[in-house]
């Protein structure tokens, strides 16, 4: 279980470290209502990671062998890895022109009138749909699936991975 945890212990961290999500914190708590959207955040945040993993845990079944993981693990993390290639030059084409400023998401100009429910929606979505966040956390829950852990020890491993990727 320790090796797990010390496989996905990276993936979390850049979860964690995700830039958008980190400045969406910072603006959510200079808001008028600060510290219940940020709570809301939080919790947004931690089930849409968890909604994310749990998809991939029960729908997951990855055979594994005592070699290490399943090729259905392996294939997974690189249609992975093709899909954020492809986002890289997708976004490499689209950035702004030399001298020209960023446009920054719609959202950030609102951040200001979210509620509760927003402040969570938002930190559902960066946490679960947003490309990267997504896909490291699939990538991290196929190589808990594929550990032949029990479900008890998959559940565990998944929580540690999760409480690192919410600090």
């Amino acid at each position: 279980m320790g090796g797990v945890i010390g496989q996905i212990l990276p993936v979390a961290v850049a979860v964690a470290a995700s830039p958008v999500p980190v400045i969406a914190v910072i603006l959510i708590l200079f808001t008028p209502q600060a510290r219940s959207n940020s709570v809301a955040f939080l919790f947004g945040w931690v089930l849409g990671l968890t909604v994310v993993g749990g998809i991939v845990l029960v729908a997951g079944d990855f055979a594994s062998d005592d070699s290490g993981e399943s090729t259905a693990s392996g294939v997974v993390k690189l249609v992975l890895g093709l899909a954020f290639l492809l986002l890289a030059v997708r976004n490499w084409r689209s950035r702004p022109k030399a001298g020209e400023d960023p446009e920054p998401p719609g959202w950030m100009a609102t951040i200001d009138d979210f509620g509760v429910a927003k402040s969570g929606g938002t930190a559902a979505f960066l946490s679960g749909v947003n490309p990267k966040n997504l896909a490291l956390t699939v990538a991290a829950t196929a190589t808990i699936a594929a550990a032949g852990l029990t479900t008890g020890e998959q559940i565990g491993v998944f929580a540690v991975f999760v409480a690192i990727a919410s600090i």
